[in-house]
């Protein structure tokens, strides 16, 4: 560890990558999770979004160390390390996951714009696919770095936070309801296929992909203008950890948030979908609070589109070192939403689903981070602990065995 002093200044530089990664963690998919679970089950779900938050915010720290420790992400890693066939159905199971994830955000900023500017859903998908173009274009403008596309995730991540405090204030919700959804409980079956949702919703693959790549940038420099030492990697890695706690900690106050006004206001109404939930909120608690909410769901819905396609394109250049121009994924992977979205499907049940979808391949990214990161020829002084293995390992497997338990319930239940 540095024997430098901590620095607020210096931390400010670092702010950044957790705050894009956070965005995977309040994204549209977390709403229809957070939504159906207040309106069916209260608070009793809230434990699973603070577990998860917490699971999360080890498990992105852990990828953040992978990057800054090897210079590389966890897709370059397995195409590098791992036999291919092994190396095609992680990519596979990858791109999958993107798929699922581009259709959760682009349905969710279709149904926000749709909410707000009282447009049929494909126009509002259309409209969705067109802003995702326009925040790419800043993106791509960029020529040195993410800076630029922080500071603008990090404005739209401000609009949603603020959305869901003014929701709070409205929904003015009752403390001992809050506490006792701390309490963990499931409280029938059909809970546990929302549980797994909210779990899928909240602990992203293509977050945990993105993070090693991110922390590139301020690595390179580091090294440049300071040397690749150990000291100098471990105080990146020190502010990196910071950041992204502070981030995740904002994105787990907004998840919980989503829930607990979905518990005061849409609890015994049989309502789970957005669109309905917009309409009762403004009946519940004035127009103002449908506007916020549909404002926010279109931020949310584009801040996140634009993090899974740069996740999308890290994983396709490290699998298959295979450099895909970015402006081509992202036309590709808007098919799939605008075709759900013309086929008539009930859009929040395709946003439950796709978390759902998301939890199963969780496994197929977590266990090469476990198996690189344990690894000290590769990690170096960074490798894990045995208890932080031991613990990653532990998650692992309580999400193989959820996931087992859903698809034999789903299946013969």
């Amino acid at each position: 560890m540095s024997n430098r002093a901590f620095s607020v200044r210096e931390l400010l530089r670092y702010l950044g990558p957790g705050f894009l990664i956070s965005v995977a963690y309040m994204d549209p998919g977390n709403w229809a999770t957070n939504i159906s679970g207040g309106a069916r089950y209260g608070t009793a779900l809230l434990w699973v979004i603070v577990l998860a938050s917490l699971v999360a915010m080890g498990i992105q720290i852990v990828a953040a160390k992978l990057g800054i420790a090897t210079g590389k992400g966890i897709a370059t890693l397995c195409r590098e390390r791992l036999p291919q066939p092994v190396v095609y159905v992680l990519w596979a199971a990858a791109e999958l996951a993107m798929i699922a994830t581009d259709m959760a955000e682009i349905i969710g900023a279709a149904i926000g714009f749709s909410l707000v500017f009282g447009l049929p859903l494909w126009a509002g998908a259309v409209l969705a696919g067109i802003s995702s173009f326009a925040l790419l274009g800043v993106r791509s403008a960029h020529r040195r770095g993410f800076r630029a596309i922080e500071f603008a995730i990090m404005a739209l991540v401000g609009v949603i936070a603020l959305a869901f405090v003014f929701e709070v204030v409205l929904a003015r919700p009752d403390p001992a309801n809050v506490a006792l959804g701390l309490a963990p409980s499931i409280p029938s079956a059909d809970a546990l296929y929302v549980a797994i949702g909210i779990l899928g919703a909240t602990v992203m693959p293509h977050s945990v992909y993105l993070h090693p790549y991110i922390v590139q940038d301020r690595r390179a420099d580091l090294v440049a203008t300071a040397g690749d030492t150990e000291d100098v990697h471990r105080r990146h890695f020190r502010y990196e950890s910071i950041d992204t706690v502070l981030a995740l900690f904002g994105a787990m106050f907004v998840n919980a948030a989503m829930l607990v006004v979905a518990a005061a206001a849409l609890t015994g109404t049989g309502i789970e979908t957005l669109n309905e939930a917009y309409v009762t909120l403004a009946g519940v608690f004035g127009p103002n609070a449908s506007l916020a909410f549909g404002v926010a769901l279109i931020a949310a819905g584009l801040s996140s589109s634009l993090v899974a396609t740069m996740a999308g394109q890290t994983v396709m250049d490290g699998f298959l070192d295979w450099n895909v121009n970015v402006w081509i994924r992202r036309s590709v992977t808007l098919v799939p939403s605008l075709a759900v979205v013309v086929a008539g499907f009930e859009p929040t049940s395709v946003l439950v689903a796709s978390q759902v979808a998301l939890s199963f391949e969780l496994p197929f990214v977590l266990i090469p981070l476990v198996y690189f990161t344990r690894e000290e020829g590769l990690m170096g002084s960074f490798v894990n602990r045995t208890s932080t293995t031991g613990v990653l390992g532990v998650v692992v497997a309580v999400i193989v065995a959820l996931n087992g338990w859903l698809l034999y319930t789903t299946l013969l239940g």
